[in-house]
C-alpha cells in the first residue's frame, strides 16, 4: 500500500498469505488449479520490495506449506515479514522518545497458531514430507495438539507474571467465539451456519481450549 505507514506499527496477517516463491511451490498450494496464480509475494520474497510496515504473519489452509514447513519454529519469510510458526509468541519493543529526550519503552506480545482443525490429524505426529500426495497436501496444515499443548504451557507459566499475551490470532475460529458476536446477522449472511452454530460445532475446539 501507498498510503502513510507513521502511526502504524505491524501488520497481522491471519492466514492465507499464499507464500509462493515460484512457479514450483504450486504443487504445495492446495486451491483448485483456476486459482493457482503467482501474486506478488515473490518480489517480497526475493527482495525487489519491502514491506513498508512489519508484518507478523500465521499459516492458513491456503498456503504454500513446503516453504512454511520450513519454518516449523517460525523465521523471516521475506525481509521486514515474520511468519510465527505453527506455533509461536514474539514480543515486540518499541521506544519512544520525548521532547526532552527521555525515552520509554513499550511491549507488545503477541501469539499466534497456524491451521486449521481436523480430528483426525489433531493428536498425530508430523509425518507429511514434499513433495505432498493428495492427502498430506491438507493433512499439512491441520494444527495439531502438541502445538496447543505448547502455547498452553507458556500460559501457564507466565500466568503470574506480568509477560502476559496480548494479542493471539489464529486461522481457525475457536468454537464458540460466535458467541460474542451478532449471531442473527452472522446467520442472515452464511445460513448454512446455522446448524453448526446450535450444535457447537462451528469453529476449533481447540482454539477454544487455548484462549
Amino acid at each position: 500500500s501507498s498510503a502513510p505507514s507513521k502511526n502504524i506499527d505491524v501488520l497481522l496477517c491471519c492466514g492465507d498469505v499464499q507464500t509462493l516463491r515460484n512457479t514450483a511451490d504450486f504443487h504445495s498450494l492446495n486451491v483448485p488449479p483456476k486459482y493457482k496464480a503467482m501474486g506478488d509475494f515473490h518480489a517480497y520474497y526475493s527482495g525487489q520490495k519491502v514491506a513498508p510496515i512489519l508484518t507478523i504473519m500465521i499459516g492458513g489452509n491456503h498456503e504454500s506449506s513446503n516453504y512454511l514447513q520450513e519454518l516449523h519454529y517460525g523465521g523471516w519469510v521475506a525481509p521486514n515479514m515474520y511468519y510465527l510458526g505453527a506455533a509461536g509468541v514474539i514480543n515486540l519493543c518499541k521506544r519512544t522518545t520525548a521532547k526532552d529526550a527521555s525515552s520509554t519503552i513499550s511491549t507488545l506480545r503477541i501469539g499466534g497458531i497456524s491451521g486449521i482443525y481436523n480430528s483426525k490429524h489433531y493428536s498425530v505426529g508430523r509425518f507429511e514430507m514434499p513433495p505432498y500426495n493428495q492427502g498430506e497436501l491438507r493433512s499439512v496444515y491441520h494444527t495439531r495438539q502438541v502445538e496447543v499443548k505448547r502455547l498452553q504451557a507458556l500460559a501457564s507459566s507466565t500466568a503470574n507474571q506480568q509477560e502476559t499475551i496480548d494479542v493471539m490470532i489464529s486461522h481457525d475460529w475457536p468454537r464458540g467465539i460466535y458467541y460474542h458476536g451478532n449471531i442473527p446477522q452472522l446467520i442472515q449472511r452464511k445460513p448454512f451456519f446455522r446448524k453448526e452454530i446450535e450444535d457447537n460445532d462451528l469453529g476449533s475446539p481447540a482454539n477454544e481450549d487455548l484462549l
